[in-house]
């Protein structure tokens, strides 16, 4: 399997990759010149390289043929996931970038164990931004997902009345009376996982007067660490990508 890369500047021709992608490339991967590599931009364009040269620290390659390659959720889905301790919350930034997420909107709610703000916040944020580069490379994305700032419910909330109709937000609950599978699907959705403890009564309030639904995943309580690709997946098959 070739080597994919981010490249965001993705034209035909010659050009000069980052130090830290060609130390990837020349001491982890140990490429070498004549060897295939395939770069993307991020934005839904995919090209076919030839390295040229290989330095530790820099490496050339030559595109040879640029494309638009569609292979996103046609679901535009935007996961709203509450923070979680751990390593957890780099597992489902992964996972869900693998799933298709378009969106991924790091939430700090009223149970949530981790709490960031400040500077922690901020590097954490982008540690997550990373992991979605990666993720996207890994799994043959074009597009890579937009990490969020940290947001509190009345900014998520806020966002999606403001966002274009039609549109959908369901929240994960376990004693909904309805299933993911059973609830009317339109437009982009807004896809909203609890913390550890589960939602607070003012919460689900909260969303049930925005206009959020409330949905379970099966008969079964899920992680929060697992919810969201639980969830991911079922849209992902309602979509027909299975």
């Amino acid at each position: 399997m070739q080597p994919r890369i981010l490249f965001q500047t993705l034209a035909i021709g010659e050009h000069r990759l980052d130090a830290q992608t060609s130390h990837h490339l020349a001491v982890v991967l140990r490429a070498q010149a004549g060897q295939l590599v395939t770069l993307f931009d991020g934005q839904g364009q995919e090209g076919q390289a030839k390295i040229t040269a290989v330095q530790r620290s820099e490496v050339t390659v030559c595109v040879t043929a640029v494309e638009h390659v569609l292979r996103e959720s046609p679901l535009a889905i935007t996961v709203v996931q509450s923070l979680c301790t751990g390593d957890k919350m780099d597992w489902v930034i992964q996972k869900a970038t693998e799933l298709g997420a378009a969106v991924i909107v790091p939430l700090a709610a009223a149970r949530s164990v981790l709490k960031l703000e400040g500077v922690r916040a901020t590097k954490r944020v982008a540690h997550w931004a990373a992991i979605a580069q990666a993720a996207s490379a890994q799994s043959g994305r074009t597009l890579v997902p937009r990490i969020r700032p940290i947001q509190t419910l009345h900014e998520v909330i806020d966002e999606w009345r403001q966002s274009p109709s039609p549109k959908t937000a369901v929240y994960l609950d376990p004693f909904a009376g309805q299933g993911l599978s059973e609830a009317e699907i339109s437009g982009p959705i807004t896809l909203m996982i609890g913390p550890e403890a589960g939602w607070s009564d003012d919460e689900e309030a909260l969303m049930q007067r925005a206009g959020f639904r409330g949905v379970r995943c099966g008969p079964r309580i899920l992680r929060t660490e697992t919810a969201a690709l639980v969830a991911l997946t079922a849209l992902a098959i309602r979509a027909g990508e299975f």
